[in-house]
């Protein structure tokens, strides 16, 4: 409290009813407040400190754009852009192990505070409580101990780091804007976390028949159900050590709102942002739509919300966008495989003139854009492309005289079962090309229903695991569908949603309390390959957007129990 003048009592009382009695006949106006100075960082407004700090963690490159300048080992010199700290560190900050190397956490959260060797998941609280007395490997950070940490690689406890971490010569001005960044990277919890709970939601567009919608929603709520019971049963015996203790607050339950969209895809965003302002959430868990994905997509960029894996085969392609992981690149990837195939023949003429014969519509342009990027890539001529227009119809006579005119020695038909008829009407036809290719995910359950004359010849672009071996795999997800009246395997919704959840459960418990929106990426782009119903391989890397990979090419076989036969390994792109 602030001392008083010592003046006598009875002026005291004088002055307090003046002033009362001034304040009645004339009040004052109220001083006016002088605007609060902006925020400056090293002489940058604050926003622009943070991003040229991003720039520096995520990119190497200093406030003038040139590359961070490092050594590591002690004396060899690397750029940062080779080695930058996000290599290592992660995009939350919160570190990574690898080939042996444990690189320590640089996010605010765990900067501020001292780390522990033994138990270094506890909480100050707890470590108090529990009387762990275990002494600290070294104290919290300042801005100066930070810098010195990055300039000479000595930590706040006076040891040094392994030589490995690159050692950065930055100037002042640099050092403050990354020093600032870090105190800034996953300095709480994110959004649509509490004590008790991490809120999810999942997306359903109203285009989706209420069989495909239920296909997904019940794996989804059976897997939280069950999660949600484990801590009264047998999870209570997992924290009754210290050690196990520690962990404990990384469990939390699960909760799983369904958010709906209606409409048209340009109505989404609307709805999307009313849906995040009433209930923030973690993530979103799959999700799924026939149409493009591309205004959910560009929502969850814009709020740093990761989506995991939803059910699309109209994904966005882009090879720097961060918050939305999908199976794969879908109809995209079909037309990408189809180029590598072709390109892979001894023989040549089969790739010596390619037409396509595109339907307007998302799924006809995402097929012809992955054929004519990947052959563009491939150094190969660009193929002619015939567009049918949204409804059209391509008729035998259509289709003979368009192969009379261009004479293509492979056909690329991205169109539907309603191919087959005018494919079989040229089979006899004098020059007809030495393939036809198909899409597998536009024939759908009509895939070994290609007529008997043009099996020899009409090859089919499959995304995913060879039939015959796909048993074995996909039962595991039974265990999910309980309630499920029509599982309609074919659709393979059910299984890509079981598929979700087991990469989920293990990105969860790799989080531990790490709950940060950009943990849960990371986490993830450090899984193994997971070997999970439908495709071949879902593989994993930082960054990595789309886990399968690849395609197979396939043949009808003969006879009146046609299975598919694959003509080539999986396919890469």
């Amino acid at each position: 409290m602030s001392r008083g003048l010592n003046l006598p009592s009875r002026l005291r009382s004088g002055l307090v009813a003046l002033g009362l009695l001034t304040a009645l006949v004339a009040p004052a106006a109220p001083p006016k407040q002088a605007a609060p100075a902006a925020k400056t960082i090293a002489g940058y407004p604050e926003a622009k400190a943070l991003a040229l700090g991003q720039r520096m963690y995520r990119e190497g490159l200093q406030s003038d754009g040139k590359p961070m300048q490092s050594v590591v080992s002690g004396d060899i010199p690397v750029p940062g852009t080779i080695f930058t700290c996000v290599s290592c560190h992660v995009r939350s900050g919160v570190g990574s192990y690898e080939g042996g190397v444990v690189t320590q956490p640089t996010n605010a959260a765990k900067l501020a505070v001292p780390r522990f060797q033994k138990y270094p998941n506890l909480l100050p609280e707890e470590r108090k409580n529990l009387r762990v007395q275990t002494p600290a490997a070294r104290p919290a950070y300042t801005d100066e101990t930070l810098a010195t940490l990055i300039r000479t690689g000595i930590d706040s406890g006076g040891r040094e780091v392994n030589p490995i971490m690159p050692r950065y010569d930055l100037n002042d001005t640099d050092m403050a804007l990354l020093v600032h960044y870090l105190w800034n990277l996953s300095p709480k919890l994110s959004p649509g976390v509490d004590a008790t709970t991490i809120h999810f939601a999942t997306i359903v567009t109203d285009d989706v028949s209420e069989a495909d919608q239920q296909a997904m929603l019940v794996p989804l709520k059976n897997y939280v159900a069950r999660h949600n019971v484990h801590p009264n049963g047998f999870g209570n015996r997992m924290y009754m050590s210290l050690g196990g203790r520690e962990m404990s607050g990384a469990f939390r339950k699960l909760d799983l709102a369904v958010w709906r969209l209606k409409g048209a895809p340009a109505t989404w965003d609307r709805q999307l942002e009313a849906y995040l302002a009433k209930a923030p959430i973690f993530a979103l868990l799959g999700g799924i739509s026939n149409q493009p994905w591309q205004p959910i997509h560009a929502f969850c960029e814009r709020h740093s919300l990761p989506c995991l894996l939803p059910i699309t085969d109209l994904p966005v392609i882009s090879d720097h966008d961060w918050y939305t992981q999908y199976f794969s690149k879908g109809y995209y990837q079909e037309g990408q495989a189809v180029a590598r195939y072709l390109n892979s023949l001894d023989d040549p003429a089969p790739r010596a003139r390619i037409l396509q014969i595109v339907q307007d519509g998302p799924q006809g342009r995402d097929l012809a854009q992955g054929f004519d990027e990947a052959w563009k890539e491939l150094e190969q001529s660009p193929a002619k492309v015939v567009r049918l227009k949204r409804g059209e119809t391509l008729t035998a006579a259509a289709l003979a005289e368009i192969l009379k005119k261009e004479q293509p020695t492979s056909l690329l038909v991205w169109l539907g079962p309603e191919a087959f008829a005018p494919l079989q009407a040229v089979t006899e036809q004098a020059g007809r090309p030495t393939f036809a290719f198909l899409s597998g995910r536009l024939l759908g359950t009509q895939v070994t229903h290609v007529p008997e004359a043009i099996r020899p010849w009409a090859l089919i672009a499959w995304p995913y695991r060879n039939p015959a071996e796909e048993l074995p795999v996909t039962r595991y997800a039974y265990a999910l569908m309980a309630g499920l009246k029509d599982p309609r395997l074919e659709t393979r919704i059910s299984t890509r949603t079981y598929s979700m959840l087991q990469l989920f459960q293990f990105a969860l418990a790799d989080m531990d309390r790490n709950l940060y929106r950009d943990n849960f990426f990371d986490r993830i782009g450090m899984q193994r390959d997971f070997i999970l119903p439908d495709y071949l391989r879902l593989s994993f890397g930082p960054g990595q957007r789309y886990a399968s990979k690849g395609c197979y090419i396939m043949q009808v076989s003969a006879g009146p129990e046609p299975k598919l036969v694959p003509k080539s390994e999986w396919v890469i792109h």
